[in-house]
């Protein structure tokens, strides 16, 4: 038996393939007759997503449904980001849209960066770009000969540029560099119509994720995409999967020869029968212009060697891939399981709290470092903040946070009545800044003048009080 398949191998098996749509050397064809048939129901090659190159991350971005929702997850919610302005002399915080004091500037420029944006819309594609890219690129435009010397006062618009078309240019200094157009001389912006356009390095502000890698690329960051390449490509081929049942939506199997005669028994059908019966099968399916039934020229036996999508466990396929992007994302993977099976889950608030205290406020914070040194914002006296406070999903946290800063008031208070701490160590306790002129006193140095100025009230012992 097995010398009759060896004979017939090429014959049976080889003549299946469309050897039109490839090209095999011939060493490789003599090895492929040596090689038995159940190695290939046994043994196959994996093949992973290109996510190499950055035209590639773009495309999956577009293309993988799963990576699209989680990072537009995360997306929406750094958008929901409401802007604060911090007066770094006076500790007082208020809302961006009540800062006058530079004449509503900073209000203007990042309710409205640029012409076709809201600031809403520019900051959901900034972070867009750095979850896909692991870079984010913004252009401030200011008046020429201001590169070493603006605030955001300078700033005409914000503009966020595509990371797939950005180049440094290296000095090649870095080790003993100060200031970084002494490391970078210039960005160039590729096919700006159709032309390059050369950028000066601190009219760009860049966010970038880690990179770890010393080569040419140093100082770009790396996406987290290209360490999720294998579950990324198994959503792919999930998906893919489950289009062709559902295109070809008929029996998955093979149809084996019932012919038979005295000395073989069965005998394999010819290349002519085998064109007569995939004729006469080529309309059979459950698709509108296919026949439900089929009449077959030749006598058959179906050998199931298909499966269902149940059997292929595609679903979980995809669930258990989705998780581990939203892990590396961190994006708790309940608001990933509601996008994959929909339906309500009991602890999704829970979850998107989670994903602003775990991700969006710890990266938001990084972020705003990045702002607040490309806008200068030290030299002017302030600083800008980015805050979630005002989410119906976070006021949890604020009446937490009232009540600890409600018991430290307490215990701060009690430790100055008593001595132990002075009026400035009070004031920082409950989040106030320094006195400068009694600050350093204890309760004990206060006059009663002073006592009153400050709200603190000394119940005297009742004889005392009564004079006795």
């Amino acid at each position: 038996m097995a010398n009759w398949l060896k004979r017939n191998y090429d014959k049976l098996v080889l003549r299946t393939v469309d050897k039109s749509s490839i090209t095999v050397s011939p060493s490789a064809q003599q090895a492929l007759t040596l090689i038995p048939p159940s190695v290939f129901l046994t043994k196959g090659t994996p093949t992973w997503q290109n996510l190499s190159e950055l035209i590639y991350l773009l495309d999956c971005y577009y293309s993988n449904p799963v990576v699209n929702a989680i990072i537009n997850i995360k997306a929406e919610a750094f958008a929901n980001m409401r802007f604060k302005v911090k007066d770094l002399k006076t500790q007082e915080i208020i809302p961006l849209k009540q800062y006058d004091a530079d004449g509503g500037k900073l209000r203007q420029l990042l309710s409205k960066p640029n012409p076709l944006q809201t600031g809403s819309e520019w900051l959901r594609q900034l972070k867009v770009n750095y979850e896909v890219f692991g870079n984010g690129y913004v252009y401030g435009m200011i008046p020429i000969g201001w590169e070493n010397r603006f605030t955001y006062e300078d700033i005409e618009v914000l503009n966020n540029l595509p990371p797939y078309c950005i180049s440094p240019v290296l000095t090649g200094n870095w080790l003993t560099a100060t200031k970084k157009e002494e490391i970078i001389s210039k960005y160039v912006l590729k096919n700006f119509n159709n032309i390059n356009k050369d950028l000066h390095p601190n009219t760009v502000m860049h966010f970038n994720n880690v990179n770890i890698r010393f080569d040419s690329d140093f100082t770009q960051g790396k996406s987290d995409l290209l360490a999720l390449t294998k579950p990324i490509t198994n959503i792919t081929k999930a998906f893919e999967a489950r289009n062709v049942l559902i295109e070809r939506r008929g029996p998955q199997g093979a149809w084996t020869s019932e012919l038979k005669d005295d000395v073989m028994g069965s005998i394999p059908m010819d290349d002519e029968q085998i064109a007569e019966v995939q004729k006469a099968f080529s309309k059979y399916g459950l698709m509108d212009d296919q026949y439900a039934q089929v009449i077959s020229p030749m006598p058959l036996k179906f050998q199931k060697t298909g499966f269902s999508t149940k059997d292929l466990m595609l679903f979980e396929e995809v669930e258990s891939d989705a998780i581990a992007i939203a892990v590396s994302k961190g994006v708790p993977e309940l608001l990933v399981k509601y996008y994959v099976q929909g339906g309500t889950f009991e602890n999704l608030n829970a979850s998107e709290k989670r994903l602003y205290d775990s991700t969006i406020i710890p990266e938001t914070d990084d972020f705003m470092q990045n702002f607040n040194s490309f806008f200068n914002t030290e030299s002017l006296g302030i600083e800008l903040l980015g805050t979630y406070d005002h989410l119906n999903i976070l006021q949890a946290n604020k009446k937490e946070e009232a009540e600890t800063t409600e018991k430290h008031s307490q215990t701060a208070e009690r430790a100055f009545r008593s001595g132990a701490i002075n009026y400035n160590a009070y004031l920082t306790a409950i989040g106030l800044p320094h006195n400068d002129t009694i600050g350093e006193l204890h309760i004990w140095d206060l006059s009663p003048e002073q006592l009153n100025a400050i709200n603190i009230k000394i119940e005297l012992p009742k004889t005392e009080q009564n004079g006795s």
